[in-house]
């Protein structure tokens, strides 16, 4: 997967639609809606310092929280 397309995936995982990015080929065109959906959903995320360098995001009871690794 390229850069484009990881930046795709990402929106899509971001909960953004697939149509939306479907067509899109640039990457400037991409981030701009990365940009606009990260407004949307930046307040659900937790707040980090320093001390979660290293942490991953997962999900625990329908909510963004920070773990410690993909395995947990």
């Amino acid at each position: 997967m390229n850069n484009l397309g990881a930046l795709k995936a990402l929106y899509v995982a971001l909960g953004g639609s697939a149509e939306t990015v479907a067509n899109m080929t640039l990457l400037s065109e991409v981030i701009a809606a990365m940009a606009n959906l990260t407004l949307c959903v930046a307040p659900e995320l937790p707040a980090v310092t320093a001390e979660n360098d290293g942490a991953v995001l997962k999900v625990v009871n329908g909510k963004w929280a920070i773990g410690t690794d993909l395995t947990e």
